[in-house]
């Protein structure tokens, strides 16, 4: 009898979006944005290319450009409606989180930051209590051309504040740990944030990295 393939749910930011795939509304890889990076195919994602190494599906990717793991915003990490339509296809059996960028971009406080992000994963939880959760930690990212910088990243604390908040967090609820940043790597990106085809690469990679152990 043919193995169930794992269904796998994606819940992130900008980085995580693509046309056709994540709600409409809030987008960066449209289709003109598709053409500057070189990521054209679902297959060039970095989600998608961890789901496939996985050997799993895709359930629901709810990934929100400029969205924020804090706030009481419908598209927050924290509302119950963008947490339940994770499950929009069935029940995911895995859900990779990749939030956090834009609350360190934004100089969400970090106190508060910690309180939002045990939120989401509490409820998390609580809506998938047999999916395993994983989190990542923040990778930064390098300019491969002279572009303005998407947001002036000296102008804010360090990314690591909220990646020990992130693993802090993580092992107190109980969940899984994808390290990213403990390997200290820089991704290659279009504006000093948002990947690339190579920059996705390096991400499905570190991510692979860290299931897989």
């Amino acid at each position: 009898m043919e193995m169930q393939k794992k269904r796998i749910s994606i819940l992130g930011d900008s980085v995580s979006t693509f046309a056709g795939y994540t709600p409409d509304g809030a987008l960066f890889y449209d289709s003109w944005r598709q053409g500057e990076t070189g990521v054209t195919s679902p297959d060039d994602t970095w989600w998608m290319q961890v789901i496939q190494g996985l050997g799993g599906v895709l359930g629901v990717n709810n990934s929100y450009a400029g969205s924020t793991v804090s706030g009481s915003l419908a598209s927050s990490g924290t509302s119950e409606q963008r947490l339940q339509a994770l499950g929009a296809e069935g029940d995911p059996d895995m859900i990779l989180v990749a939030m956090g960028a834009n609350d360190w971009g934004f100089g969400v406080n970090p106190q508060e930051f910690e309180y939002e992000y045990r939120r989401m994963l509490q409820r998390l939880n609580r809506l998938y209590p047999k999916a395993e959760l994983w989190c990542a930690t923040l990778l930064r990212g390098r300019s491969v051309e002279e572009e303005e910088m998407f947001f002036n990243v000296e102008s804010v604390l360090s990314p690591g504040i909220y990646s020990d908040i992130i693993r802090k967090t993580a092992l107190e609820e109980g969940v899984h740990l994808a390290d990213l940043a403990g390997y200290h790597a820089e991704y290659e990106t279009i504006d000093g944030v948002h990947p690339n085809k190579e920059g996705m690469k390096l991400i499905s990679c570190l991510w692979l990295k860290e299931l897989q152990k």
